[in-house]
């Protein structure tokens, strides 16, 4: 008698592999379950069931016992696999262990916020700076030569720039005022007040200065400072000396004669202006003639159309007798700043910009740089801008 063989086509209860369990509480399925997920979904697609809905995953829970919710986790990630089994994508991104670690990067910033800090430990090299912030530099091992040294100071900038926006920047430099000096600022701003208290009392007022664009030496103290306007006009990172970089150029222009491109600016709440002109010396100092032959004809026309009234500096060309006797033949209204008080007029501080771009590109003709400072001023010093340093 033949032996009873069972067919294949038989039922057989379907018990599920030991890697198909389902993990234990708060552990990530595995990838067999999450490729299920994603099959099960195809599966009731082709078959005419809608993808995604509630029927679905109910249906989906019951074979293989991920909620409804975990299924919709597993379709949006969009990964069939789980993290340990992903491809290998190459070197792990963390890199190596960091040389300078954030509690030394956070003890040399609490060291450069105080207040009472000097600009000359400000100005230190990195490693003498790391040290007075109390930082114990590590030994990093090198090849050429072969050895362990202290580490270099490009890693500690690095480190500071990353974790704590500390930079080696060009400290900004202040005129130190004489007391008569200080007494007619006090006093100036006070008549302005009163006579112009709001910000709309202002509209009519427009403000002007002389940009001087050429290359000459920059006697500066750099200083590790964080980022921002904030830090960088704090009081107690501006540096006061006799005699500034300006100076310093003007002196360097004198002796070598370079060839300077002169720009008068004026801006206001509803206007912009920019004249280019020449000067008899070498230095792009402005004299009285030509600020009454090049200047102001150009400007008085335009100004009295609209009502407005110029704000100057207290350079010496523009108290001159000269300009006081024009301007009072003309019935040109002018208002003088005081001396030495860059923060009271608005383009002292919308200046840098322009100058910052137009030193970008080298310019080597007279009419290439002409054409080059129109592009920059009128993409930096738009009007919207203006208005808004106004209110």
């Amino acid at each position: 008698m033949p032996p009873n063989r069972r067919g294949r086509h038989n039922k057989r209860p379907l018990t599920p592999p030991e890697g198909f369990q389902l993990p234990e509480r708060n552990q990530p399925y595995r990838t067999p379950h999450r490729s299920a997920v994603f099959a099960l979904h195809l599966m009731a697609e082709a078959m005419g069931a809608r993808p995604g809905s509630k029927d679905t995953k109910e249906a989906i829970h019951k074979v293989i016992g991920v909620t409804g919710r975990t299924q919709t986790d597993i379709l949006h990630s969009g990964e069939v696999r789980s993290l340990y089994n992903q491809p290998d994508l190459g070197p792990d991104p963390r890199g190596r262990p960091r040389a300078i670690p954030h509690q030394d990067t956070s003890a040399i910033g609490d060291f450069l916020d105080d207040e009472n800090l000097p600009l000359e430990r400000r100005s230190q090299p990195w490693r003498d700076l790391a040290e007075d912030a109390g930082v114990e530099l590590p030994k990093t091992t090198h090849f050429k030569p072969l050895g362990k040294r202290i580490v270099e100071p490009q890693t500690i900038q690095t480190s500071c720039k990353g974790d704590e926006s500390i930079i080696n920047a060009t400290c900004e430099e202040e005129r130190l005022l004489t007391r008569a000096q200080a007494r007619w600022r006090v006093i100036w701003c006070i008549v302005a007040l009163c006579l112009r208290p709001r910000s709309w009392n202002w509209w009519n007022i427009v403000f002007c200065d002389e940009f001087h664009f050429g290359i000459g030496p920059q006697i500066t103290k750099h200083i590790k400072r964080r980022r921002g306007k904030k830090h960088r006009y704090a009081p107690h990172l501006v540096h006061r000396k006799e005699v500034t970089s300006k100076d310093t150029k003007a002196k360097a222009r004198e002796d070598d004669h370079l060839d300077l491109l002169s720009v008068f600016v004026v801006i206001g709440y509803n206007y912009r202006r920019a004249i280019f002109y020449k000067v008899s010396n070498s230095v792009g100092k402005m004299t009285g003639d030509a600020y009454t032959q090049q200047i102001l004809p150009v400007l008085l026309p335009e100004l009295q159309e609209k009502g407005l009234v110029l704000a100057q500096d207290a350079d010496s060309a523009h108290k001159s007798n000269i300009v006081a006797n024009w301007a009072k033949k003309h019935k040109m209204p002018l208002i003088t700043l005081p001396g030495l008080s860059p923060d009271l007029s608005i383009i002292e501080s919308m200046a840098n910009p322009v100058k910052k771009k137009f030193h970008s590109r080298k310019c080597k003709t007279q009419e290439e740089s002409e054409a080059w400072f129109l592009e920059v001023w009128n993409q930096e010093m738009d009007q919207d801008t203006i208005r808004y340093m106004y209110n």
